[in-house]
């Protein structure tokens, strides 16, 4: 009810697109179990007709659930948009990061997503150099991006945190390696988002200034 109160207040003022927070925003549980993020997100839309856009970030893929890709499919005014942080294509490092899913299980999101909503737009996180990363398990993160082919992407090199189970970790890449990495990674992300960015030269689209 707090955040539906705050939206028509925003509404008064003009505001025409929200975007639904939170740093894993698909784990949100507003009043314990009856109020989960799917069922926020169809109760912002169907209270709130005068919005134009809803719009939400971060996903967690642990959390991505089949309500909240019907939500997306079902919602007209929900944006056909999903962050949804990868950080790497090798499970092994995955398990490392304690992400709590699978290269696999990930690739099987991405595809029940384009099989309800084929015009969705994916955007990513990816982190290059965790500790221990080989040549091998990049390279499946560059796969993985050829395989998903985002439409673009924050990428990180690994830095160490204080206090975080990585930083105590051996096998620390070294810069030259992680900058080398980075670079190569950067290179496709740019050429597939400069390839879907042409699918639109020609078309008419709305766009909100």
């Amino acid at each position: 009810k707090d955040i539906l109160r705050e939206i028509e207040s925003l509404v008064a003022d003009g505001v025409v697109e929200v975007m639904l927070l939170g740093q894993n925003v698909n784990s949100y549980k507003g009043d314990g179990e009856t109020t989960d993020f799917p069922a926020l997100l169809r109760m912002v839309h169907d209270q709130v007709p005068e919005l134009k856009r809803i719009r939400f970030m971060t996903s967690h893929p642990k959390d991505l659930s089949s309500g909240l890709i019907d939500a997306m499919a079902e919602l007209p005014r929900v944006c056909k948009h999903i962050h949804l942080p990868v950080q790497s294509g090798s499970s092994r490092i995955l398990k490392l990061m304690n992400r709590c899913y699978t290269r696999e299980k990930y690739i099987e999101e991405v595809q029940q997503l384009r099989a309800k909503v084929p015009e969705i737009e994916l955007t990513t996180d990816i982190i290059v150099g965790f500790p221990g990363e080989t040549e091998e398990e990049f390279e499946e993160t560059l796969t993985l991006c050829e395989e998903v082919r985002y439409d673009s992407a924050f990428t990180f090199l690994y830095s160490v945190r204080k206090g975080t189970p990585a930083e105590k970790f051996e096998n620390q890449i070294p810069e030259e390696i992680k900058h080398e990495r980075f670079n190569r990674l950067v290179d496709v992300i740019n050429r597939i988002s400069a390839e879907k960015n042409a699918e639109y030269v020609g078309r008419i689209e709305k766009v909100l200034v």
